[in-house]
Formats: structure tokens, C-alpha cells, sequence
């Protein structure tokens, strides 16, 4: 018998542009330093949960929710040099250790706000506890909040 394996079905965060994460115009993202994953250029500006999970932390700043379930951790990052907005511009509608559903509603932003500050609203979607063999990007462009993007395979 060998290892059984689970896939997970991950639904896109945020209606956008799907790229791989090298094309995240930060290098601390762009390199996998914080985890292996992909960008979103929004085109929208609510955030939902990619799949169930439990809050793990909200941000002080309001741009980056950490979440964990089914043996996954990842980061939504909203934009990059958004910390220094201080959370204006973000409505975050959860809290730290919160269960969620794929689907709810994490937060809303302003991409006005994100501009007129020269901040660039790039989210780097990340999974903090994976490595690139253990998940495949299935939809990569275009692609609708709440829409399969990413299926992990656990072990």
C-alpha cells in the first residue's frame, strides 16, 4: 500500500490576473522567501477565503491575513508597501482564530487609496508550509474570485 494522498481544491482569493510568483514586482515574494505560490494583479477588491480554514492572524495593518486548514498555510498579502497605509483603505471583516468557509468574505480594499499612496496592489498568494511539488496552479490569466485555481496534493 503506498501513502495515500488527499488533493485540495484552493479557490481563487480575489478576481485578477494569475502569474506565477516571480513576476511579483517584489523580491522578497518573487524569490519564495516567504513561501511558494502565485500574484494577483485584482481587477476586483474583495478578498474571500480560498478555502476552509481558521484566521490565523489579521495584520495590524489591515493588507495580510495568515490562514490554516486541511494541513494548509498560506498568506494573502494585498498589495506590497501597503503596511505603511496603516489599514486606510482596508475593511477587514473577520478576526484572528475565526473559522471560515471557502467563500466568506475576508476583507474589502481600496485600490484608490493603494494608488494614490504608490503602492502597488500586486497580492502575493502564498503557501507558507509547501513546497512547489506539493500544489499545481490548474488556471493561470484571468481568473474569478471563488474560482478553482490551485489544487495541493498532501501526503
Amino acid at each position: 500500500m503506498g501513502l495515500l494522498s488527499k488533493k485540495v481544491k484552493v479557490f481563487c482569493p480575489i478576481s485578477g490576473r494569475v502569474s506565477p510568483l516571480e513576476y511579483c514586482p517584489d523580491e522578497v515574494f518573487s524569490k519564495g522567501m516567504t513561501g511558494e505560490g502565485v500574484v494577483i494583479f485584482p481587477t476586483k477588491h474583495e478578498v474571500y477565503a480560498p478555502f476552509d480554514a481558521t484566521i490565523e492572524f489579521v495584520f495590524e495593518s489591515k493588507h495580510a491575513i495568515a490562514l490554516k486548514g486541511n494541513g494548509i498555510e498560506c498568506l494573502i498579502h494585498v498589495g506590497l508597501e501597503t503596511n505603511q497605509l496603516k489599514g486606510k483603505g482596508f475593511d477587514v471583516k473577520i478576526k484572528q482564530n475565526q473559522k471560515v468557509k471557502q467563500g466568506d468574505l475576508l476583507l474589502t480594499f481600496d485600490s484608490e487609496v493603494i494608488k494614490n499612496h504608490n503602492c502597488i496592489d500586486a497580492t502575493p498568494f502564498v503557501f507558507t508550509n509547501l513546497h512547489r511539488k506539493d500544489f499545481t496552479v490548474t488556471k493561470y490569466g484571468n481568473v474569478n474570485a471563488n474560482e478553482e485555481f490551485i489544487t495541493v496534493e498532501r501526503r
